[in-house]
């Protein structure tokens, strides 16, 4: 978001969207002050806790992280996805390459470092080059 839109937002009071740094879950939110410093523009935050996010608390985002609608929000967070998904898949080439990979990253289920993008990227490769069914 530039920060025009977010000054307009401030003033209107519409609520902004982005994803929660702890929580990597959409965050909606009012805007209470915009500012830049040093080339960076922030808006200082205010959670709504309604039935769309349970979020409380104020915060500093970044401008760029914000978006005017939780649609938008959704929409970049999947393009974003797709992009590190296409650039884990272009950087495996041969079927040694997926092991090391394998090896040096966390695609293993269950545990909250897993990378659930490379895995899902892991999956399709192995699916359209070898045949394989990971799961």
């Amino acid at each position: 978001m530039d920060k025009a839109t977010a000054v307009k937002f401030k003033d209107s009071g519409h609520p902004v969207w982005f994803l929660g740094i702890w929580s990597d879950l959409p965050t909606k939110a009012r805007i209470t002050e915009v500012r830049t410093e040093t080339n960076i523009g922030y808006a200082h935050v205010s959670c709504i806790h309604d039935e769309e996010c349970s979020a409380i608390g104020p915060q500093d985002v970044q401008l760029e992280r914000l978006y005017h609608s939780k649609d938008a929000l959704l929409t970049a967070m999947a393009e974003k996805e797709r992009q590190y998904i296409a650039e884990i898949k272009s950087g495996i080439q041969t079927m040694e390459d997926c092991i090391r990979y394998l090896y040096d990253h966390h695609v293993a289920r269950g545990t909250e470092y897993t990378d659930w993008s490379a895995r899902k990227a892991v999956q399709e490769l192995a699916r359209e080059r070898w045949g394989l069914e990971l799961e």
